[in-house]
C-alpha cells in the first residue's frame, strides 16, 4: 500500500527543483522562491535513496556541478564569491550518491574536490571555519552571522562528519575516517544549543560520527522534555512556534536512539502540519495546532519537507 503522505510530499520535493535546484515556495505571494544548492544536495541524496528518476535527477546533478568552484567549494544563494563549508558537504554527499547510483566519474570527482575544500576549512583543532571569501582569499569567521546558532564554533558544524563518512564510503581512504574523529573531538565538547534545527544538525553529525550513546543521552536530556503532547516543540523554550524542520529532525534522532514513542507523536505532529497546505509541503514555521506561523515569513521550505519524508519512512516497515 502506498504512503499518501510521502507521496505528496515528494511530488512536492521533485517540483521544487523545477530548475535543478531546490526551492522555498511563499505561501503569500504564490511564487518559488530562495534556490538553495546547499538542500539540492539534500535532495539529490534523499531521491537516490528513496525515489530515483534518472532524467529528473540527471538535471538536479548537472545544475549542481555548474555551481561547483574550481576549489571545490560551493556558494550559498547568488554571490559566488562567498562558499561555505556546511553547504559543500551538504552537496558533495548528494553526488557520492549519484555517482553510486549511476558510476558517473564527474560526481566522483567532484565530490573528492568538495572534500579537499572542506579539508581546507579546517583548523588543527577539528573546528571549521565556516566561509570563504574568493575575492580576499581569506577564511571567515561571522561572529554576526552565527550568533544565533551558539557562536562561529557551533556545534551545528558537527554535521560535516556526514560528508567525510561519505567519501570514505566511495574511497576507503582512512584519512576521512581521521578527520571525522578529529570533527568529533572539538565539537561533542560545545555547549549544548537551545534551537531545535541547529541541534538537530548537532546530534546528526555526532550519531554519524559513531556517538549514539552520547546523542541518546542528549535527547533524553535535552529533547524528551521539551515534546509536548501532540509532538510539537517550539523553535526554542521562549518563542510561539516550531521551525517545522527542527522538530522533525529531532524525531529522525528519537527514532534512532530508540524513543519511538516521542518519534511518532513527533511524526503525528508532522503529518498534522502537512494537512494544513494542499501541495503536500511543509510550512517553515507552524504554530502548535499545525497552522502557518508568519513571525518569520510564509514560506514551505524544502529541506523540511524532505526531512519528513525520512521520518515517514522510518515507520514505513514497522
Amino acid at each position: 500500500m502506498k504512503n499518501v503522505y510521502i507521496e505528496k510530499a515528494e511530488n512536492w520535493l521533485y517540483e521544487c527543483a523545477y530548475d535543478g535546484l531546490a526551492h522555498s515556495f511563499d505561501t503569500t505571494t504564490q511564487k518559488w522562491v530562495k534556490p538553495y544548492p546547499e538542500v539540492t544536495g539534500y535532495l539529490l541524496e534523499y531521491m537516490c535513496i528513496n525515489n530515483y528518476n534518472e532524467k529528473k535527477l540527471k538535471k538536479i546533478a548537472s545544475t549542481l556541478l555548474k555551481y561547483q568552484d574550481k576549489n571545490g567549494g560551493f556558494p550559498s544563494f547568488f554571490d559566488k564569491h562567498i562558499l561555505f563549508a556546511f553547504d559543500t558537504s551538504q552537496i558533495l554527499i548528494g553526488f557520492c550518491e549519484y555517482y553510486k547510483k549511476t558510476n558517473d566519474f564527474k560526481y566522483y570527482n567532484a565530490a573528492i574536490k568538495a572534500g579537499n575544500f572542506l579539508i581546507s576549512c579546517q583548523l588543527d583543532n577539528g573546528a571549521f571555519t565556516p566561509i570563504y571569501n574568493k575575492k580576499t582569499k581569506e577564511f571567515i569567521i561571522d561572529k554576526n552571522t552565527y550568533k544565533i546558532w551558539n557562536g562561529p564554533f557551533s556545534g551545528l558544524m558537527c554535521k560535516l562528519t556526514e560528508g567525510y563518512k561519505a567519501l570514505y564510503e566511495i574511497t576507503k581512504d582512512e584519512k576521512y575516517k581521521e578527520k571525522i574523529k578529529k570533527t568529533i573531538s572539538f565539537y561533542k565538547n560545545q555547549p549544548d544549543i537551545d534551537y531545535t534545527h541547529p541541534m538537530g544538525y548537532f546530534l546528526e553529525g555526532l550519531y554519524a560520527g559513531g556517538e549514539k550513546d552520547l546523542v541518546k543521552d542528549k535527547i533524553e536530556k535535552l529533547v524528551l522534555p521539551q515534546i509536548q503532547d501532540n509532538g510539537y516543540i517550539p523553535y526554542s523554550k521562549n518563542l510561539p512556534y516550531a521551525y517545522v524542520s527542527g522538530t522533525i529532525q529531532l524525531g529522525i534522532m528519537c527514532y534512532k536512539t530508540g524513543f519511538f514513542e516521542e518519534a511518532e507523536r513527533i511524526l503525528n505532529y508532522a503529518r498534522l502540519v502537512q494537512s494544513k497546505h494542499q501541495s503536500g509541503g511543509l510550512f517553515q514555521y507552524a504554530t502548535k495546532d499545525g497552522d502557518l506561523d508568519n513571525h518569520v515569513h510564509t514560506e514551505i521550505n524544502s529541506w523540511g519537507t524532505k526531512y519528513y519524508c525520512q521520518l515517514e519512512r522510518c515507520f514505513e516497515n514497522v
